[in-house]
């Protein structure tokens, strides 16, 4: 466990809406599956922009091309947060919220993390983040390869499907909390 090089909020935002434009406009064109394939690629080679972006389309859903699907969702937005984007990680503040609070509000458990670790009060939360969403990534397994084997069925959230992704959050955190002061 480690947190990775940061892709910027501001970088990762912008790549973002690029992404989410060419998607848009190439349904436009009626090309909306093979752009979207396109992103996916880049996604699945661990472009963290792209992942977030592809988040987002699960997450909306897109005409009757591609339903909501919350798993994918959830999931892509996860592996986008455990590769650095700082734009996926703020996003998944609120989700993140008791654990971060658990961390940051002890200050003995803080003060250690700051002094042993390349964290500042400053970037805590976006690094905490970024181990929680590597931790849930190796409770849950997730690989894109397995995501991108893309089945376009619709899935809202239900507080049973985000179980599972609270469960690897709370199985992920000690581990977390002993790399920050180790």
């Amino acid at each position: 466990m480690d947190y990775r090089d940061f892709t910027k909020r501001q970088q990762a935002f912008n790549g973002f809406v690029r992404y989410r434009r060419e998607i848009i406009d190439s349904a436009d064109r009626g090309e909306f599956v093979e752009t979207f394939t396109e992103v996916c690629t880049k996604a699945l080679e661990g472009d963290c922009v792209a992942q977030d972006c592809v988040a987002y389309f699960f997450n909306k859903g897109f005409e009757d091309l591609l339903v909501p699907n919350f798993e994918y969702y959830m999931s892509w937005q996860i592996l986008a947060g455990a590769n650095g984007n700082e734009f996926a990680l703020e996003k998944l503040q609120f989700f993140f919220n008791v654990a971060l609070d658990a961390i940051i509000y002890d200050e003995e458990l803080l003060k250690q993390a700051i002094r042993r670790k390349n964290i500042t009060k400053e970037n805590a939360i976006m690094v905490i983040s970024n181990l929680i969403c590597e931790g849930i990534v190796d409770e849950l397994k997730l690989n894109p390869k397995d995501l991108i084997l893309i089945k376009n069925k619709p899935s809202t959230y239900t507080p049973e499907k985000n179980r599972i992704f609270v469960s690897a959050m709370e199985r992920c955190l000690p581990r977390v909390v002993e790399f920050l002061v180790s």
